[in-house]
This record gives structure tokens, C-alpha cells and sequence, in this order.
């Protein structure tokens, strides 16, 4: 029973977008042939009749969709009937008639085929995923916008009457109510039952049923079919259909060609129409039907139907919203549907449209009413509720322009309005991640605790300020506020190293260029260095093509937030003096401390032996064993961790009066790293048998050495956990 159901709704579905697309085709005829060219209304009309069966029935058949329904478009047939009347007007009677009618329906045709070329080209190559970037609000505002339009082309329907026609007067004239009122209690009657039942057979049972009460109740009041139509009741008559012929394009004279290519652009215009249009269409397909199309799949099947459509002569068409989602709420989703419409179409093309002229315009006027309301009111009243107030005013304001305007002056309205917001949101985003003091974050090397005292009392002087996110100009400039009140409140030395890390962004607006610009200026003129660190390639391709970094003093870039906090450390240590003998002297100071009180250094160094580091000399191998304990008194060594994949890293730098090799030595685990000599470095080595030795000959000693070795480890340990409470705080 349900497939019988679903058949049934999905042919009457069918019938019904048909009924609309040969309706919407005798309405859009008088756009693409204006005044002088409306003898040519039966050619027209067929064009855009084989444009609704190509399209119908190759999209139907193709479609990722099953329920979609693909037909001829109105937005570039406005666009054609403008390059009409342009023609005819320069023309100033010099061309046949009959010539520039050749040239309007030959456009339609390139045109479609054109589009059809750029829509295929649009999902070969993937770029269906655009739609994803239509702001929501945008698509809400399209979609209340299209109800709107629905609903104003009921009012034609219903009255017989242009929307800028029809005095109160006119309307409640007794003959004109008999004509509107019955649609308009069908479409409010159907909407109700509608927002409260959801039942497949509901559209269908209440069309059929609406249509056997009108015929009946003319009947019994003794009005004729003549006489219905007579008074517009009914759908027809409908102009004569010539059916199959040759195609315009075949039919052109090379003249005809000639004043065709003087009117190229009008394609570019067609094209980018029918894309926006059909993005929109497909995403708001999407959203009504809570279903999730392949976009770069009906992409395809749009290009390869309209060029077909094309090549027959036919117009450019897509996905009809509206009709895709009568199929959807009378409870079909069948390829049957779009198939049914198409046959419509080829049945008026080849047979004419006289079959049609019984249906009356009441039930047609009252089901577009009900359709443009509810669309309405879901987006309009529901969405009140639904939608954060900046949203739904984006949804009002698209209404009103589409209203106003057109759909396309609405959805740039939208699109700039949501970009707005999106910039002002944006711009309130916490751009700065984490800032830190060189008093709180070093490098990573490893000094003694004299020279780790130095830079403590001296790291207010280096900023590290850590960015995430998207730079653009918005973010940029709240950088830029927080850098200028920082430098200008603080009480105290002035900044001298100001480091700004991109790690975590990932791209960065041209726009910001100006403001890093003023950055830049502004720590020059307080003689601060600034510094970009861990920038990716096209950030910083984008930096160094604005200038940035031009000036070398002032402004410089690191691959590195650890080499770049060396460098700055290494400059502010530059200034102090003896601080190499300082730092020797440190290392023994600190055993001698911890050795029991009276016993001479050389007590400690008996046990140990001094060796040489020529530069790029190993002091311990990456997975070696761990034998020997290395205290640093003089030169520089590199930890450096080799990956599974070749690649190198610094893990630390140790210096004059650090140890290395501790862990090890204390876990017996092979070497995780690497020590390599970076200069002439001079080392004092203690083994594990000497050091197995010092514990037997002299445990006290060996008692002050192990203390030493906690201590020094707890300090580590201990600015880690203060660093990392930093980082997450």
C-alpha cells in the first residue's frame, strides 16, 4: 500500500509541476519576445517546452535526488528579453523582424548549451562544495524570499489581475470574489491542515476533491466550460504550440550570427545568474528537505541536460525549488515525478495545451498560496523563535529586497549583510591565544642556574605573543590595540623583543598587511625588535611581498619560537659582563654546596675526567648506553631527537654549568637522544663505575652528588609545571 501511495502522489506531484511548467513557460514567453517580437509567441513557447522536457527528464533520471524536478528558469529569460529589447532598439527598423526573432531564440539555445558547459565543468572539477559556504540566514532569507514570490504570482492566478492592478473595489466585486475567494480558502484550508498533519494522501485527496466541487458547483449553477473561460476561471486557451522544428541556431543567417556575437557579455550574465541561482536552489532543496544532495553529481547531470537542451534549441533551465518541494510534502520522492513532468511537457509540445484549459485557476492559485505561505511563515513567524535576532533580521531584510528588487538584488543584499556580520562576530574573536613574559617561557637551553637568574630578572623585557585562528584586518587591528596599550601601560623597562607566533594560523588575510605594517612602525619607533615566528610559507610570502622584513634591524623572521627566544636571550645576555666565568664557576658551586661541610671540590673531580669536544663531535649517541654522566664546563652542546622518518629536531641547547645525561644514566635506558658539540666544548665525564665506585669508597660524597642531581631535576620539573599552568591558564 505505501508504494501505491508513493506512486500515486508522485504522478499527481508530476502532473502538477508540469501543469506549472507549461503555465511559468506561456508567462515567461512574453519576457524573452517583447512588444514587437510577440508574433513569434508559438516559436517561444516551443523552445521553452523542449527546454522542460530535456530538462525534466534527463535531470529526473540523473539526479542524486529522486524527487527533484528540473525546469526552465525565469531569471535568464528576463535577461534575454533585455538583449531583445536592446536589439530591436538599435536596430531602428534596419533588421527583419523575423531576423531578430532568429537571434533571441538562437541566444536561448548557445546559452544553454554555454551554461550547460560551465555546469558540468563546475562538478568535474569538484566546486559543488561552494554551496557549503552560503551563509544560512542567506539560504533562510531565499527561500522566504522564493515564498514570497509564490505567493505574489497566486495573485495573478487568483484575480486575473497584474499585482499592480486590482482597486479594493475590483476585488470585492461580486464577480471577482466568486473568482478569488473559493482559491483563497483551498490554499489557507490547505496550509492548516498541513502545519498539523503530515498524511501523503492530504495534497492529493484535497486537489482532487476541490476539483470535483468547482466542476460541480459551475455545473449546477449552469455555467458552460465557454463561459468559465470566459471569465478566466479556467487555465486556458493557450497559444498554439508549432512543435518539432529545426533549431533556431540552424535556421540563422551568418548576419544573424554577426549581431549575436556583438551581444556576447548577455551569456557571461546568463551563466553567472543561473549558477548563483541553481546554488541556492540545490542548498535550500537541502535545508526544506533535511536531506543532503551530491552537488558536484547534479552539477553534472544540470550540464549535461541543459546542453542537450541546447542543442535542440531549448532554454536554460535547474533544479525548481518550489516544484521539488511539492513532491516532498505530498509525501513522493520519485524519479516519477520529474519523468511525469517532462511528459507534460512533450504531451503540450506535440499535442498543444488544450487539455489543460478544464483545470481551474482557483485550485492552481490556492495550492501556490498555500506553498509561498507556509514558506513564509516557517522562515518569518517560526523563525522568530528559531533564529538568533541578527540572523532573522538577514532573513527579513532578503524578503523585502527580493520583494523590491528581485532574487538576485536580495541575495546580494544577503550575502553582504551576513558578511557583515560575519566580520563584526569575527572580529570579536580571541585572536591572541597565549602571551607570555622571557621571565616565564625560555628557550630551550639549558644554562646554569646564575645565568637562568640573569634572564629572569631581565625577561620583561621579551614578549612572546601567540596568535591563532584567521588574521584579517578585523583580528589584526585587536593585535594591534592590545600591543599599543601594552607597551604604552607598562611601568616597566621598555619592551625591547617583541615576538609574535603563528603556529596555530592558518592563513591570513591581505588586508592585514597594513596593520602588522603599523606594528612593524610602531616597535620601531621604541626601539623594539620585532619578530614573526613559525609562520607557514604563503603567510609569510605575503608578509615579505608587503614589505615586511625589508627592514632587517627591525623586524625578522624565525622558523622557530625556540630559536628565536635564543636569539633574543643571547643579545640581553650580551650585555653582561664576566658572565662565562660566572657561569664556570657555577657548576662547582652548586656540588660544592651539597658536599659535606670541609670537603675540598677535588675530592669530587678525582672521580671524574675531563675530555675534549671538537665541534659536530658526538658526546653521546641516540639509543647508545647509558654509561657516563657529562658536567659542561665550557662550550655549547645540541640534544637533537632523530625521527622514524629522517627528520631532526633540537629538543635543547645545554651550555657552561649543565648537566647532560642524567636521566639515563639514573633509569639505565638507552640514550632517547642524541649530544652533539656545537664549539670547542670541555667536559668533565663521571662513569657508572666511577660513579658505583663513589658510593662505596665515599658515601657521603656520593650522598651530595645524588641530592645535587634531585635538586636539579626538581627545578626543571618544576618550571615545566609552572610554563605549562601558564599555557593552560
Amino acid at each position: 500500500m505505501p508504494d501505491k501511495n508513493q506512486f500515486i502522489n508522485s504522478i499527481s506531484a508530476g502532473l502538477i509541476a508540469g501543469i506549472r511548467t507549461i503555465l511559468g513557460s506561456a508567462a515567461m514567453v512574453t519576457l524573452i519576445l517583447p512588444g514587437p517580437l510577440g508574433f513569434g509567441t508559438p516559436q517561444g513557447l516551443d523552445v521553452l517546452l523542449i527546454g522542460g522536457v530535456v530538462m525534466g527528464a534527463i535531470v529526473a533520471w540523473m539526479s542524486s535526488y529522486p524527487g527533484v524536478v528540473a525546469q526552465v528558469q525565469d531569471g535568464p529569460a528576463v535577461i534575454l528579453g533585455v538583449m531583445a529589447t536592446s536589439i530591436i532598439a538599435s536596430m531602428e527598423n534596419n533588421a527583419p523582424p523575423e531576423l531578430v526573432l532568429l537571434v533571441v531564440l538562437t541566444c536561448a539555445g548557445v546559452a544553454a548549451f554555454s551554461t550547460g558547459m560551465v555546469f558540468y565543468g563546475l562538478g568535474v572539477y569538484r566546486l559543488g562544495g561552494l554551496v557549503r559556504f552560503i551563509p544560512y540566514p542567506v539560504i533562510g532569507g531565499f527561500l522566504a524570499g522564493s515564498g514570497f514570490l509564490i505567493l505574489r504570482g497566486a495573485y495573478p492566478v487568483l484575480t486575473g489581475l497584474d499585482m499592480h492592478q486590482g482597486s479594493l473595489d475590483v476585488l470585492l466585486d461580486p464577480m471577482h470574489l466568486a473568482r478569488w475567494v473559493p482559491g483563497v480558502v483551498f490554499g489557507l484550508t490547505l496550509l492548516l491542515v498541513l502545519r498539523r498533519f503530515s498524511n501523503v494522501l492530504i495534497v492529493p485527496g484535497m486537489l482532487l476533491g476541490a476539483f470535483v466541487l468547482f466542476h460541480l458547483a459551475t455545473s449546477l449553477a449552469g455555467m458552460s466550460m465557454a463561459e468559465q473561460q470566459a471569465a478566466g476561471w479556467l487555465l486556458g486557451p493557450f497559444p498554439a504550440s508549432t512543435g518539432l522544428h529545426l533549431p533556431a541556431w540552424v535556421r540563422l543567417p551568418p548576419e544573424g550570427w554577426v549581431l549575436l556575437a556583438s551581444h556576447a557579455p548577455t551569456f557571461a550574465a546568463i551563466t553567472l545568474v543561473s549558477v548563483v541561482a541553481f546554488l541556492l536552489n540545490a542548498s535550500g532543496l537541502e535545508m526544506a528537505t533535511r536531506s543532503e544532495l551530491n552537488i558536484n553529481h547534479e552539477l553534472r547531470a544540470v550540464g549535461v541536460a541543459n546542453m542537450v537542451s541546447g542543442v535542440f534549441g531549448g532554454h536554460v533551465g535547474f533544479h525548481a525549488l518550489s516544484a521539488s518541494l511539492l513532491g516532498h510534502r505530498m509525501g513522493a520522492n520519485s524519479r516519477a515525478i520529474g519523468m511525469t513532468a517532462a511528459a507534460m511537457c512533450a504531451v503540450a509540445l506535440f499535442a498543444g495545451t488544450s487539455l489543460l484549459a478544464y483545470f481551474p485557476k482557483a485550485i492552481l492559485g490556492g495550492l501556490l498560496l498555500s506553498m509561498g505561505a507556509g514558506l513564509l511563515i516557517e522562515w518569518l513567524y517560526d523563525g522568530w523563535e528559531k533564529l538568533p535576532k541578527s540572523d532573522y533580521m538577514v532573513v527579513v531584510i532578503i524578503v523585502v529586497v527580493i520583494g523590491a528588487m528581485g532574487i538576485l538584488a536580495g541575495v546580494v543584499a544577503g550575502i553582504g549583510l551576513a558578511m557583515a556580520i560575519f566580520v563584526i562576530s569575527y572580529s570579536r574573536v580571541r585572536v591572541i591565544r597565549q602571551e607570555l613574559t622571557g621571565a616565564e617561557y625560555h628557550s630551550h637551553v639549558e644554562r646554569s642556574p646564575v645565568v637562568l637568574n640573569i634572564l629572569k630578572a631581565k625577561g620583561q623585557l621579551i614578549r612572546v605573543i601567540r596568535l591563532e585562528g584567521f588574521i584579517f584586518f578585523g583580528t589584526a587591528y585587536t593585535v594591534l590595540t592590545h600591543i599599543q596599550r601594552m607597551m604604552r601601560s607598562s611601568s616597566e623597562a621598555p619592551l625591547r623583543f617583541l615576538l609574535l607566533d603563528f603556529e596555530e594560523v592558518r592563513a591570513s588575510d591581505t588586508s592585514a598587511m597594513s596593520v602588522f605594517a603599523k606594528i612593524g612602525n610602531f616597535c620601531k619607533r621604541r626601539d623594539c625588535e620585532l619578530i614573526f615566528t613559525r609562520m607557514n610559507a604563503s603567510i609569510e610570502k605575503q608578509f615579505r611581498h608587503a614589505g615586511l622584513g625589508a627592514d632587517l634591524d627591525q623586524i625578522k623572521f624565525f622558523a622557530d619560537l625556540d630559536l628565536a627566544l635564543e636569539y633574543c636571550e643571547e643579545k640581553l645576555l650580551a650585555g653582561e659582563d664576566d658572565i662565562e666565568s660566572v657561569a664556570e664557576q657555577s657548576i662547582w658551586d652548586r656540588i660544592t654546596a651539597v658536599l659535606p661541610e670541609g670537603t675540598p671540590i677535588s675530592r669530587f673531580l678525582a672521580y671524574l675526567e675531563p675530555r675534549e669536544y671538537a665541534p659536530g663531535e658526538y658526546l653521546m649517541h641516540q639509543g647508545g648506553p647509558p654509561t657516563e654522566l657529562f658536567f659542561i664546563e665550557s662550550g655549547r652542546i645540541t640534544i637533537r631527537l632523530v625521527l622514524d622518518d629522517g627528520r631532526a629536531l633540537r629538543l635543547r641547547a645545554m651550555t657552561t654549568g649543565t648537566t647532560v645525561g642524567e636521566i639515563g644514566m639514573y633509569l639505565n635506558q638507552p640514550r632517547t637522544a642524541s649530544a652533539i658539540a656545537d664549539q670547542p666544548t670541555r667536559a668533565y665525564i663521571l662513569t657508572v663505575d666511577k660513579l658505583r665506585e663513589m658510593e662505596q669508597k665515599d658515601p657521603p660524597l656520593a650522598n651530595a652528588l645524588h641530592y645535587a642531581i634531585v635538586a636539579l631535576l626538581s627545578e626543571r620539573l618544576s618550571g615545566t609545571t609552572g610554563l605549562l599552568q601558564r599555557l593552560i591558564s
